[in-house]
């Protein structure tokens, strides 16, 4: 039996959103921008997908936009809204625990004459005042991710917008919401920009949506045929996007669903306090779906494909670094003994107490096993 808990690098497609999929691929192939019968089918369909996905966040439709990915969400947001303040101010506030997407793009407009202000977090998280405190008349924008994706560490970016926007109204504001998104509840009001990406909440891989609050002067960083009102262009995927939605509905129960996987995080957090050589990185007040420790004594590689042996998946961070040193933990100034043992559990809907079980049974295996092999 698979025990699969590295559902914040992605997770399994739901029976129900394959099933979404499929029927528009067999039954409204059409293309939505055609004015014949069966591409305004289909063009129905994409719309109802954006509907339900605009009634989970609690905006509009015409502020939902697909795309790609979470990744190219990120991209379009943070250079498309970097530029079009260019002629007013450079500055750019970034917490430093942001994922590559964010991190590489906001490094990317250093070239282009933009200052980057880089939060660094203490003890494993930001705090929201040192955010606000540097805002200047100058900054155009400020990017923060509500849910860090290694260690589940929370920020209040409502908060922080609402604040931002009382120093500088024109100053935008974007969120990585992609491991928060359907886990966390979260008030638009004085977000602009928003990313989440379907294949963290078991729908496939391949397709995002970017929010943008109606009115946003976002630059265009994409040309082509000018669908998604020009801001993505290229022929809509339908069938991504209806698979997207139809996983949005069968995690509607936000509140629920957290008490649940809250339980199952509860349950490892109590098992690994039999260990001595365990240290848990993330902070107390961390979503229930990422818990991330080190296993002191062995490198993280080492201990994943142990566990692997045993058929269970857990990771060392995040997956678009490909096994690199945590950036996040490095952020935090964690000693390296503890990056370098680093494994991060992330949790979904499918995971059961069994799952918690092989995990710990197969820690206090390594434990035994690696032991006597260093010996």
């Amino acid at each position: 039996m698979v025990h699969y808990l590295d559902n914040a690098a992605t997770t399994p497609v739901s029976e129900k959103s394959a099933e979404a999929v499929m029927e528009i691929l067999r039954d409204y192939y059409g293309n939505p921008s055609s004015l014949y019968s069966i591409g305004i089918k289909a063009s129905k369909k994409y719309e109802h997908a954006r509907e339900v996905i605009a009634e989970s966040l609690g905006c509009r439709p015409e502020e939902i936009f697909f795309t790609g990915c979470g990744t190219e969400s990120n991209n379009l947001a943070i250079f498309g809204a970097a530029r079009a303040r260019k002629a007013w101010g450079n500055e750019v506030i970034v917490t430093g625990y942001e994922h590559p997407s964010v991190q590489n793009t906001v490094d990317a407009l250093k070239d282009e004459g933009f200052e980057v202000i880089t939060i660094a977090p203490k003890n494993g998280v930001i705090e929201p005042e040192e955010i606000i405190s540097h805002v200047s008349p100058k900054t155009v924008l400020v990017t923060a991710m509500m849910v860090n994706n290694e260690t589940g560490a929370m920020l209040d970016v409502p908060y922080i917008s609402k604040k931002v926007k009382e120093i500088n109204k024109r100053t935008a504001v974007h969120c990585d919401f992609v491991q928060g998104y359907m886990k966390e509840k979260i008030d638009l009001a004085a977000i602009d920009t928003l990313s989440a990406s379907g294949h963290k909440i078991n729908a496939p891989k391949g397709i995002g949506i970017l929010y943008m609050r109606k009115g946003f002067n976002l630059r265009k960083t994409q040309f082509g045929g000018g669908q998604e009102k020009g801001i993505r262009s290229g022929t809509e995927n339908i069938a991504f996007a209806c698979g997207f939605a139809a996983a949005v509905e069968e995690h509607k129960d936000i509140e629920g669903n957290a008490r649940k996987i809250a339980a199952l995080k509860a349950m490892l957090t109590e098992g690994l306090g039999e260990f001595d050589n365990v240290t848990i990185n993330s902070p107390e007040s961390s979503t229930p779906y990422v818990l991330n420790f080190s296993f002191e004594g062995y490198r993280s590689e080492t201990v994943l494909h142990f566990l692997e042996a045993r058929d269970v998946y857990v990771s060392s961070g995040s997956a678009c670094s490909k096994g690199e040193r945590s950036h996040t933990l490095e952020a935090m100034k964690l000693p390296s003994k503890l990056v370098d043992s680093a494994i991060r559990v992330s949790f979904g809907l499918q995971n059961t107490e069994d799952d918690v079980k092989a995990l710990l049974d197969g820690l206090r295996e390594a434990g035994q096993s690696l032991m006597k092999a260093k010996r």
